[in-house]
């Protein structure tokens, strides 16, 4: 159930960030914070393992990493393009979060 709840947050606070669109001036509201970080975190698990299987090439990593995004893509209710276009979406607002937090205080 947990999860459920986590994932339905996450999925409305993306629901009207454009990517790119944080700039260090723009509020965001501190769940949708966590939940970018939260998602960007996921998604980088995920992009270390197909960077895992194509370094290792490992017998049936291939067909493992597939599985595993299908599952994840199905778990929360989304297709594989779905769930990369969110990754990077993520990754690009993480991304520019972490530069305004860089930038010094006006």
């Amino acid at each position: 159930m947990r999860e459920r709840i986590g994932t339905g947050l996450i999925v409305l606070c993306f629901a009207g960030i454009p990517a790119g669109a944080v700039h260090a001036q723009e509020k965001m509201e501190p769940q949708a914070i966590l939940a970018t970080a939260k998602i960007a975190g996921a998604c980088g698990i995920l992009d270390e393992m197909i960077d895992f299987q194509r370094k290792t090439k490992l017998p049936g990593g291939d067909e493992f990493v597939s599985r595993f995004w299908l599952a994840e893509s199905a778990r929360r209710g989304m297709t594989v393009k779905e769930v990369s276009d969110q990754c990077n979406k993520a990754i690009s607002i993480y991304d520019s979060l972490w530069k305004a937090a860089q930038s010094p205080k006006q």
